[in-house]
């Protein structure tokens, strides 16, 4: 679980650094399609190298990645796959494709998300956005270390599941944001049909949040070579 919770913090910043530096061609392509044909593509059949792998991932116009405005709060969803959270696992050590490959199996048991929720055009500590009281934010910070988790879920069918990890990280006063790690347990869902995450916002009371994927959107994913 430390392993997880590590990498939640580091997942923004290596991202930004891989999207900028990787996989020109393929994020140049999925710019220059329209919503329609981005859904119906098949991805599966492309091979592409760990890093364009991670920058397509990466990218906001495929359908990992799920954004809502609520007023004056933006709220973001995430897919990472497997790859991509042994991607920065390993993001200190030296290139090695079996010792990748190994940090892989570390994570397919579960679905990874990255919950970020931003104040819009915001300065300052998330938590401490039109606070009212002292005693609000210490509200706000109990909240989010121990009642948060229990205001997202994951909703299929008749089913409806709670993540099996969760980690709030707070960036006090560095920018007006805060990122969620968070998973599902992939024994309890299946990730080939469509499914609903859910956030009850209780933080700044914009009510419920929903992000929808559909089928086979968290495995129509491009392929890495050798793996």
């Amino acid at each position: 679980m430390i392993r997880q919770f590590i990498i939640g913090s580091f997942f923004t910043i290596v991202i930004t650094a891989v999207v900028s530096c990787h996989g020109k061609e393929i994020k140049e392509q999925l710019n220059e399609q329209s919503e329609e044909t981005v859904e119906l593509k098949n991805y599966t059949e492309e091979k592409v190298t760990v890093q364009e792998f991670v920058t397509w991932c990466a990218d906001k116009n495929n359908k990992l990645n799920k954004s809502k405005d609520i007023a004056d709060i933006r709220f973001d969803l995430s897919y990472r796959p497997a790859p991509c959270m042994a991607y920065l696992e390993l993001r200190t050590e030296t290139y090695d494709f079996p010792k990748f490959q190994e940090a892989c199996n570390h994570y397919y048991d579960m679905s990874y998300f990255n919950f970020r929720l931003e104040v819009i055009d915001g300065t300052g500590e998330l938590l401490k956005y039109k606070l009212q009281s002292p005693a609000q934010y210490e509200e706000r910070v109990k909240y989010t270390s121990f009642e948060m988790q229990k205001d997202i879920y994951l909703v299929q069918g008749n089913d409806t599941l709670l993540p099996g990890l969760f980690h709030f990280e707070r960036i006090f006063e560095v920018a007006p944001y805060s990122t969620v790690m968070l998973a599902f347990d992939n024994k309890k869902f299946n990730k080939d049909s469509e499914f609903t995450i859910i956030y009850n916002d209780k933080l700044f009371e914009k009510g419920f949040v929903k992000f929808n994927y559909k089928n086979k959107q968290l495995i129509n994913l491009p392929n890495i070579s050798g793996l």
